[in-house]
């Protein structure tokens, strides 16, 4: 996935405050990261579905994996 950093930006700009990053990309991510954006880190498409239901069940995104 190339462009991490402008697709955070534009994620950001469009009111998103969750971004679900494919852990091969975290080092494109690593400082990058728009304030107030939580960059999770994901390996597989099942994590990706696990993290969304845990966030909809009301667990902090701030407590998942990330690349930082």
């Amino acid at each position: 996935m190339g462009g991490i950093a402008q697709k955070m930006v534009a994620a950001k700009k469009s009111g998103a405050t969750i971004f679900l990053a494919p852990a091969d990309n975290c080092n494109e991510v690593v400082g990058r990261v728009p304030d107030g954006l939580n960059v999770l880190k994901i390996s597989t498409l099942s994590e990706a579905h696990t993290a969304l239901e845990k966030i909809a069940d009301g667990q902090d995104p701030s407590t998942f994996a990330t690349c930082e």
